[in-house]
């Protein structure tokens, strides 16, 4: 793993804080073993999103090789540092700098991709929401989907929640069984621009299959 050197080092650092004499040390050491501890666990949780997201055929290469060879040469570079107890501001600041841009990286792609698979159920679900009668799913999982592409997942369980509603979304659209004929109706009822002429025994049958003749009304 990537940050397992890491991780070794700032248990040793530990151990030689345990050892050290100098209280002022001591105290700079455990702030800065504190920071590392948590942007370790940042850049983790990061590279397990990555791992999901590729694992799922979201999407991959999500890291430059620009930005991966900075990342592990600023890693390197803290092990090192801390491994020869010369730890300095200016090199857990460099840590947390290119964990942000990795951070933002993949919250930059998340919300690109995450929009585009699932924009398509969204307006479907969305346009089609009169027609159907349990609005309440509906609803909750067109709020679901749109509050996950806000905000970068922390987990794959996230992620696994966000395509089980895509899913279930798909779902819900495809037992109306549209086609080109019935995607006109309904946009023309949309529009409020549907008249008795558009009632073709073909969307007549649709509508009973779908058992849609409550949804729909004659207005004058």
């Amino acid at each position: 793993m990537i940050l397992d050197t890491l991780k070794q080092s700032n248990s040793t650092m530990l151990d030689y804080i345990r050892v050290t004499e100098d209280k002022q040390a001591i105290k700079v050491f455990k702030e800065q073993i504190a920071d590392i501890d948590g942007i370790i666990t940042q850049l983790d949780q990061i590279l397990n999103v990555i791992v999901c997201l590729e694992k799922e055929k979201i999407t991959k290469g999500v890291f430059t090789e620009e930005l991966k060879n900075n990342l592990l040469i600023t890693i390197d570079k803290c092990g090192n540092k801390i491994d020869d107890h010369s730890l300095d501001e200016g090199t857990v600041l460099a840590l947390k700098n290119i964990c942000d841009s990795c951070k933002n990286t993949v919250s930059d792609k998340w919300k690109n991709v995450s929009t585009s698979k699932s924009e398509m159920v969204v307006s479907s679900l969305t346009s089609l929401r009169s027609l159907l009668t349990d609005y309440e799913e509906i609803d909750d999982i067109v709020t679901e989907i749109k509050k996950a592409r806000v905000h970068m997942p922390t987990s794959s369980k996230e992620i696994k929640k966000f395509l089980a509603n895509i899913d279930r979304g798909t779902a819900i659209v495809n037992e109306l069984h549209l086609d080109k004929e019935t995607e006109e109706f309904v946009d023309k009822v949309k529009l409020q621009c549907a008249t008795v002429e558009d009632l073709t025994p073909h969307i007549l049958k649709w509508i009973k299959d779908n058992n849609l003749m409550k949804s729909l009304k004659i207005r004058f």
